[in-house]
């Protein structure tokens, strides 16, 4: 396969394709190219560059941190190194699928706090409201006690008629009957 048909494969730009390659040989994956120098793919090299993809795209990690996973799990060596290729492939198989469970385990585990987050802010959201609501109201109650216990300037002069259902006697009244007692005390032919 060409360059061209991996990166179809993959959905990525060729571009991409080569510097997967490129980690890929450096980690110590064998890419075959060639009699002009020019790599040829197989499927098992379209599926690893899959397979990197995946992991540089779930996990964040850089491609060459990935290159090495991969390539430590599926190693391709030649001649008298496979024996030693196949017990390093067996080491770094435990480790790779110990680092993807914790991967996976850290994923769900943000996915949990991420719904956690959201809930806390909507609660607060909430509570920011009704703080909101409860201040207007008490704000609202202030105006209005407020303007009850102002008197305005033009009614100074008129009766307060609260006073007098309180049991504060009306002066005027008082002054009336102040009067009549002394016409009556003061009045000729009284006795």
């Amino acid at each position: 396969m060409k360059t061209a048909d991996v990166a179809s494969f993959l959905g990525v730009k060729p571009v991409t394709v080569r510097k997967y390659a490129t980690a890929l040989e450096k980690a110590g994956y064998i890419v075959e190219r060639s009699d002009s120098n020019n790599r040829s793919y197989t499927e098992k090299d379209a599926m690893m560059m899959k397979e990197l993809a995946t992991l540089c795209k779930d996990s964040g990690i850089s491609i060459e941190k990935g290159a090495t996973l991969v390539a430590a799990k599926n190693i391709r060596l030649s001649g008298a190194t496979e024996v030693v290729a196949a017990t390093a492939e067996n080491r770094y198989d435990e480790r790779y699928d110990q680092a993807l469970e914790l991967l996976r385990q850290m994923s769900e585990y943000s996915k949990q706090q991420a719904g956690d987050i959201a809930s806390l802010r909507a609660q607060m959201e909430q509570q920011s409201s009704g703080i909101a609501a409860l201040q207007q109201e008490l704000e609202e109650t202030k105006k209005l006690l407020d303007s009850s216990l102002q008197r305005k300037w033009w009614n100074f002069f008129r009766r307060n008629t609260d006073k007098l259902d309180q049991g504060e006697r009306d002066p005027e009244m008082v002054w009336k009957k102040k009067k009549q007692r002394e016409q009556d005390i003061y009045t000729p032919g009284r006795g």
